[in-house]
């Protein structure tokens, strides 16, 4: 690039700060497997940063590989690549900062965007989608910020709507449950290798 560029917009900044210190959203009804993180940030270190947004007053993203950090912490393991031991066994945490949401509504929803759409363009439809949250609070996250609905790229009108429409709400029916229950990986009893069937 021999042009150099100049902007007046707001930039991304990186900082490391305390473990205890980087807030998780509270209300992230996002599902983790703590443990896959684990193992995936003990193996490739800790390259992926979390990004705050103030109108969350929490973390946009980033909320499971923050939860998988204290648990290593706790467990007494040694704090990955990346990761900044200080003093008293106390770990930093790179934190992205900058470009927040322009509102409440807007940040729920890239927050929700954030997880969908490393899906997507790989045919996997809504039901698909939504085992990756739990139902109950992805509900009230929508239903408490009813505005992030319409910001969503992942799920259009009729999802948010099939959602929202109440706790009888039934995302799997039997013909795709049978179709979703094909892709759960099986446990070798031997060697405790996971792997999806062929069919």
């Amino acid at each position: 690039m021999s042009k150099k560029t100049e902007t007046t917009e707001e930039k991304l900044e990186l900082r490391y700060v305390p473990l205890d210190q980087a807030a998780r959203w509270d209300d992230n009804p996002k599902k983790h497997d703590i443990g896959a993180l684990i193992q995936s940030i003990q193996l490739h270190g800790f390259g992926d940063p979390p990004k705050y947004d103030s109108n969350l007053d929490g973390l946009v993203y980033g909320n499971g590989r923050t939860e998988a950090l204290e648990r290593m912490r706790q467990e007494g393991m040694d704090p990955p690549r990346g990761i900044a031991k200080l003093e008293d066994d106390q770990w930093a945490i790179p934190v992205i900062f900058g470009v927040d949401a322009k509102s409440k509504a807007a940040a729920v929803a890239f927050a929700i965007d954030h997880n969908n759409l490393g899906l997507l363009g790989g045919g996997l439809d809504f039901t698909d989608m939504l085992s990756l949250w739990d139902e109950e609070g992805l509900q009230r996250v929508l239903a408490d910020v009813p505005d992030a609905g319409g910001l969503l790229a992942s799920l259009d009108a009729d999802d948010v709507a099939s959602l929202l429409s109440g706790p009888d709400f039934d995302p799997v029916g039997a013909d795709d449950q049978s179709r979703l229950d094909e892709k759960k990986p099986i446990k070798c009893p031997e060697c405790g290798h996971e792997f999806v069937p062929d069919k």
